[in-house]
């Protein structure tokens, strides 16, 4: 009891620490120039850096580190300049996913990295596939500069027998064509014959 009482009084001392870190001075500009959309929307983000205070925007951005406050003043930013975004440059770190040999009727599941090199939020607006064999699921907030992201993608070879180049266009705001084009190549191996049995 006295352990679990002392691990306890760790936990809560911890908790008081971190939720008395100091803003920093871009965001203690930056917060009370946001709308109560908007500061919904950096909330959200704010917790998708990993720190959860309830409702309260400035709580939670307390809890975060440097880095992640860092991010958070750069998405605020963001969110206060709509419309078209700057041009940034970006970096797949492989834009071929070779999948080798798989059997007709497998549902693959993998990814492509990308990493922000320019100065501004990378967003991808929107993607496309050559075939309705591929489905993405796409970053939900911008990638910021420095910043790595996450593109997730399922492939389906139902009826895809023989080799296959399955292509992806994301269109974006990346130098110098705003949009990257990813592929997934490799061998479907056809199904079997499939035998009916009629029985009388």
């Amino acid at each position: 009891m006295a352990k679990n009482l002392s691990v306890l009084l760790i936990f809560l001392l911890a908790g008081s620490q971190l939720s008395s870190q100091q803003l920093s001075p871009d965001l203690q500009t930056l917060l009370p120039t946001l709308n109560s959309a908007d500061s919904l929307k950096a909330l959200g983000y704010a917790r998708y850096q990993g720190a959860y205070h309830g409702r309260q925007l400035e709580a939670t951005c307390k809890l975060l580190d440097t880095t992640g406050q860092r991010r958070v003043a750069s998405y605020i930013q963001f969110l206060q300049h709509p419309g078209e975004p700057e041009p940034t440059t970006v970096q797949y770190l492989r834009d071929t996913i070779s999948f080798g040999t798989i059997n007709e009727g497998f549902i693959l599941l993998d990814s492509f990295v990308v990493v922000n090199t320019g100065n501004h939020p990378y967003v991808i607006s929107s993607s496309k596939g050559s075939c309705d064999c591929t489905a993405l699921s796409l970053p939900k907030y911008p990638v910021m500069p420095g910043d790595t992201a996450v593109i997730r993608v399922e492939f389906d070879s139902y009826k895809k027998a023989g080799k296959t180049l399955a292509g992806v266009i994301i269109y974006d705001n990346s130098r110098p064509n705003r949009r990257h084009i990813l592929y997934l190549s490799g061998n479907v191996k056809p199904r079997g014959n499939v035998k009916t049995i009629i029985r009388s």
